[in-house]
């Protein structure tokens, strides 16, 4: 279990980023506007923490990687991919958060 949450980590963080964003924009939108500064900084800082923990997942993987004890390398390279579309996907989702709608 513990390797397949290695490989398919970064796509855990990007879904919840997924969730979350698209969350905290309904509430933002019920409760006042969804554009207003308060729920855009909010998502912004929820995108900020997602980005860093994709970012750290990367940084896990390819440290991982290298080191040569781990002899099974489909996982480190889906590890390392699914990081790395995480945390592009993360910051092209905060994007329109960025720029305002």
């Amino acid at each position: 279990m513990q390797r397949w949450l290695y490989m398919l980590g970064g796509l855990l963080v990007w879904a919840v980023h997924f969730v979350g964003v698209y969350a905290i924009a309904s509430i933002g939108d019920v409760v006042s506007n969804a554009d207003a500064l308060t729920w855009r900084l909010i998502g912004l800082t929820f995108s900020a923490v997602c980005a860093m923990f994709a970012l750290g997942l990367l940084v896990q993987a390819l440290r991982r990687a290298d080191d040569g004890t781990d002899t099974i390398d489909l996982a480190n390279t889906l590890a390392r991919l699914g990081a790395l579309v995480a945390l592009i996907s993360v910051i092209w989702q905060s994007l329109p958060t960025v720029v305002g709608y």
